[in-house]
């Protein structure tokens, strides 16, 4: 298996699986290892360097989550599964943003199958980004909490030391009351 600065590919993988330090150290190292692309598909793409940053990154956390869901298959390199990911991510952004818009609000047609996943889709990343809105709202610690314990998979213990708690219970009540914090900013 490759290994590069002393990270295979099996390590990196073994990282993101683990979760908590583990995935955010083998997320930042592969960061770092695969920048390099972003000139590169940005001019084969056509994108902006901005453009190809924020595809870069959607690319880290979709690969980061398809190795710890068991989905990638280690049927080639770590870095050209990833490069794969971060091209066509790219180009669907181009595309994106060089398709003639049509502007459908005077009648809507009836959905398909597959139309109201897509629909359910674009929802859930206005969602997401409305999350990001109120998370930014509930202040350090608790943004902290809630991000180690939801995205990154610390465990109670693990959260307790990052921010500086007594222990897992300590941890455990604070990320209730975040919660609770949460749920009210959020309505």
């Amino acid at each position: 298996m490759r290994e590069i600065n002393g990270w295979s590919d099996q390590k990196i993988i073994d990282n993101l699986t683990t979760g908590g330090k583990s995935r955010e150290n083998a997320v930042d190292y592969v960061m770092k290892q695969f920048i390099h692309y972003v000139p590169t598909v940005a001019k084969k793409t056509g994108l902006t360097r901005e453009e190809a940053l924020d595809m870069f990154t959607d690319a880290i956390i979709m690969l980061s989550d398809q190795v710890a869901k068991g989905e990638f298959k280690g049927e080639s390199k770590l870095s050209s599964y990833f490069y794969k990911i971060f091209y066509f991510k790219s180009v669907d952004l181009f595309r994106k943003n060089t398709t003639n818009k049509i502007d459908y609000r005077a009648e809507l047609p009836d959905l398909t199958d597959q139309e109201p996943l897509v629909a359910k889709s674009m929802e859930t990343n206005e969602a997401i980004k409305e999350l990001y809105k109120f998370m930014d709202q509930i202040g350090e610690p608790c943004k902290q909490i809630l991000l180690d314990w939801g995205f990154w998979g610390y465990n109670m213990t693990e959260i307790a030391e990052r921010v500086g708690l007594e222990g897992s219970k300590q941890a455990k009540d604070r990320k209730y009351k975040c919660l609770q914090k949460l749920r009210n900013l959020m309505q």
